[in-house]
């Protein structure tokens, strides 16, 4: 399993476009840890409305604004995955970006 991790902060308006390219993915056995860093913006209820349609969403509410690199460690500790992949809130992946980086793991060890 592959652990992905999303610290975010105000991104509604790019989350679905990011969210949306995890869940697109041709491999499918992942979880995904989305830790809002306390956004004032519409960020936390779009993360919980993922949380609801897809069981692998795992949602992580901070109760103070952090920072990304504290975020993103918080992220680590509810990791459960063999593979840690970490996304930023703006960013999209291509649908294989995840079958082709495990199959390069496992090949190379």
């Amino acid at each position: 399993m592959i652990s992905i991790i999303i610290p975010t902060f105000n991104s509604n308006r790019f989350l679905t476009d990011t969210i949306d390219s995890v869940i697109s993915q041709d491999y499918n056995n992942w979880e995904l840890i989305v830790i809002d860093d306390y956004s004032s913006d519409n960020t936390r209820c779009k993360i919980a409305d993922y949380a609801k349609k897809d069981s692998r969403i795992k949602p992580i509410f901070l109760n103070a604004n952090y920072g990304t690199a504290y975020a993103r460690n918080q992220g680590l500790k509810y990791a459960k995955g063999n593979f840690i992949a970490f996304l930023y809130s703006d960013d999209i992946w291509y649908p294989n970006k995840l079958s082709t980086q495990v199959a390069f793991m496992i090949k190379n060890k």
